[in-house]
């Protein structure tokens, strides 16, 4: 006997054909080897009772606190079911025989359709992530965190820029204010002057799509005049409320990103409840909001927004559980290139954090990153190729 670690669908269907199963019942084992783990909370008594009775007749088993089995049918409380697929399935269809509990019927639709590979609408374009792309930094400002991705004359950005597309990015991202923690804000008059000297020849040199770095509305709006398709604005429509209107009409796609407070506030003795619960609770609501206002669901992309209002080991819990946000079912982009908690445990700066970055990458890849944004586009490219191979 021997055990099998089968880390993808590919690989679980490779060792079923190896003996022979019938292909028909392909579908089957493979959702039998994915196993899921999922919390529900604000669940009455008597639905987290039934819950667990459930799940340990279709062979999964369900975590309810020990007062749920003598507690008041007012109180809520939390769950955990730990089940595959399959039995998720089973589940619930039981529970689709009991209409007061449908709403975990709901839920349970949510897991079982978590195995869709997204996607991105760019203009007339569809980008599917069956691979890592990888997004290239242009930082047009004097003070970014990192001095080699500083590019403050058109000459470097666009040399940069062509050298990143050679390369293999994906994307470019492009940035006139600084967002680096205790960084201040520039004004929008400022940003505008940095961009003109290089945005536009960019956009029309380049053959891959531009994403814009801003909070502003004005400046979002000059970039997408000159070619951008991606907005990236790191306050989430918070910063600039006309932001939202602007990317709506415009047709754009738009990347949301979680923060705690400001660039200049974000790392002021951050701390969180429960990391994973906020993140959770602020997607949830950003991209409702970004739904009633007339954003197109496939022009989503999440941020879990490594750096921003973050503690150290907060980012590494991230890295770890950075699946849990698949269930939205948007790209998730990640920015994690040679930030400070890279460095951190080998007190090394900023221009001595490859290694680690690329370390990191491949955990992020194998976490449900779809997009990495990065300054070093040539080693991400390869180690993203690399990593990506290991998933097939």
């Amino acid at each position: 006997m021997r055990r099998l670690i089968l880390n993808s669908t590919q690989s679980v269907v490779r060792e079923l054909a190896r003996i022979g199963v019938d292909r028909a019942a392909y579908p089957l084992f493979v959702s039998k080897a994915q196993s899921t783990i999922v919390k529900f909370d604000n669940l009455s008594c008597a639905q987290a009772n039934v819950l667990k009775q459930i799940a340990l007749i279709c062979g999964a088993d369900v975590a309810i606190p020990k007062t749920a089995y003598r507690g008041s049918a007012r109180k809520k409380m939390p769950a955990i079911l730990f089940a595959n697929l399959r039995e998720i399935e089973k589940i619930k269809q039981r529970i689709d025989e009991q209409p007061w509990i449908s709403s975990l019927s709901q839920q349970l639709d949510v897991v079982l359709q978590d195995t869709a590979v997204p996607y991105l609408r760019l203009g007339k374009r569809k980008v599917t992530f069956t691979r890592t792309f990888i997004m290239g930094v242009i930082n047009v400002t004097p003070d970014s965190f990192y001095d080699g991705s500083r590019y403050v004359t058109k000459d470097t950005a666009l040399e940069t820029a062509y050298r990143m597309e050679e390369h293999g990015a994906d994307f470019i991202d492009i940035g006139a204010e600084s967002s680096r923690p205790g960084s201040d804000a520039v004004s929008t008059r400022e940003e505008l002057k940095r961009l003109r000297a290089i945005l536009p020849t960019i956009a029309k040199k380049l053959k891959i799509p531009i994403s814009i770095d801003t909070q502003k509305a004005t400046v979002a709006e000059f970039a997408i005049d000159h070619g951008a398709t991606i907005v990236n604005d790191i306050s989430g429509f918070r910063t600039d409320k006309q932001m939202i209107r602007l990317t709506a009409q415009r047709k754009v796609a738009v990347v949301l990103m979680h923060i705690k407070g400001t660039p200049k506030t974000m790392q002021m003795k951050p701390h969180y409840i429960d990391l994973m619960a906020d993140m959770h609770d602020y997607f949830a609501e950003k991209v409702g909001f970004a739904l009633d206002s007339g954003v197109a669901e496939e022009r989503i992309v999440i941020d879990p927004g490594l750096g921003f209002g973050k503690r150290l080991e907060d980012n590494y819990e991230i890295i770890r559980r950075l699946k849990e946000l698949t269930l939205f079912r948007r790209p998730i982009l990640v920015g994690h290139s040679r930030k400070s908690f890279v460095g951190k445990p080998f007190n090394l700066p900023p221009e001595e954090r490859l290694e680690g970055t690329l370390a990191l990458e491949a955990l992020l890849i194998q976490n449900g990153a779809s997009i990495l944004r990065v300054h070093d586009v040539g080693a991400a490219k390869k180690a993203a190729r690399l990593v990506d191979r290991m998933h097939l």
